[in-house]
């Protein structure tokens, strides 16, 4: 009999780990905090002397753009997270919870706007355009600046604060055309009719946020990965004789994992230690798979449905 003898080590204190680019993320995300509470502060301020709906409805969008970069902050210090045995993959799925709370508070928001832009087109109200026109302009530029600093990350939390703000930015324009607009023509029924349209991008913006964050919490297979082209891959590898039993689903929207039973011939089992390392650098390297468990076989143990 064989026996285990483990050594005792020093426990040392879990610490989180930082990346240049983790670093660049907060202090991006930061700004961009600070420039949304500035716009808030200037469209309720501006709404409230111009009688503008339309301007009110995007600062509230922009409430909601501070609320959803605040989570994208807080989860992406959380998913930095050591895991232990509590949480064995860390805090990753903390990206998700924070995702799926911006969505839902998206489309609360999108109702409100519709109830409030429907009463107003029964009984529209004096609209300065003047005043309107200024402060959607300053919003607009720095709604750009906020687009500016989160465009190009794939997080799925740091791209919902970026789609929270990059609507925002279109409904700027919208807002900055109907002040135009009001200018002109003195039509008032504009602002409502901006608010409405506001509140439509709202709502398919969050319709895509929950949508993704859904996919994850629901384990389903990325929307760009082909498992039968995983498995076809995996099968063409020397050594491989068989793959079944295959299971492909994200833990946030950038970490993703794999488990599959892998059939091997007599080559394949005189090099476990190389067949591992193959197959973990080609799920890296072609489908960004960076956890993966494989458990190898001489024969397929059961029917592949049987899970």
């Amino acid at each position: 009999m064989l026996e285990m003898v483990s050594e005792k080590r020093p426990q040392q204190k879990k610490r989180t780990f930082r990346g240049h680019d983790d670093d660049r993320i907060e202090g991006n995300l930061k700004t961009a905090a600070f420039v949304s509470v500035a716009i808030l502060l200037v469209e309720v301020t501006g709404g409230l002397l111009a009688n503008s709906l339309a301007l009110l409805s995007d600062a509230g969008h922009v409430f909601l753009d501070i609320f959803a970069v605040v989570l994208a902050l807080y989860a992406a210090r959380v998913c930095r997270l050591p895991a232990d045995g509590t949480f064995s993959y860390g805090m990753h799925r903390a990206e998700i919870v924070a995702a799926l709370v911006n969505g839902i508070t998206l489309i609360i928001l999108s109702l409100f706007i519709f109830r409030e832009a429907y009463l107003r087109m029964l009984s529209p109200s004096e609209v300065k355009g003047p005043e309107m026109l200024v402060v959607a302009v300053i919003g607009l530029a720095g709604n750009l600046i906020g687009v500016a600093l989160l465009r190009g990350h794939h997080d799925l939390n740091v791209r919902g604060a970026y789609l929270h703000i990059l609507g925002d930015t279109i409904s700027s324009i919208a807002v900055i055309g109907g002040a135009v607009g009001i200018s002109l023509t003195g039509e008032t029924r504009l602002d409502p009719a901006l608010s409405a349209f506001i509140g439509v991008l709202i709502l398919v913006g969050a319709g895509r946020l929950i949508r993704d964050s859904m996919d994850i919490l629901l384990e389903r297979t990325p929307r760009d990965t082909d498992p039968s082209k995983v498995e076809r891959k995996l099968r063409r590898l020397r050594g491989v004789r068989e793959v079944h039993d295959m299971h492909i689903w994200s833990l946030c929207s950038s970490v993703r994992a794999l488990s599959a039973h892998v059939v091997l011939d007599k080559g394949g089992k005189d090099d476990l230690d190389g067949m591992t390392r193959s197959i973990r650098r080609l799920l890296r390297k072609d489908f960004n798979i960076a956890h993966s468990t494989v458990q190898y076989e001489s024969s397929e143990c059961c029917d592949p449905h049987e899970h």
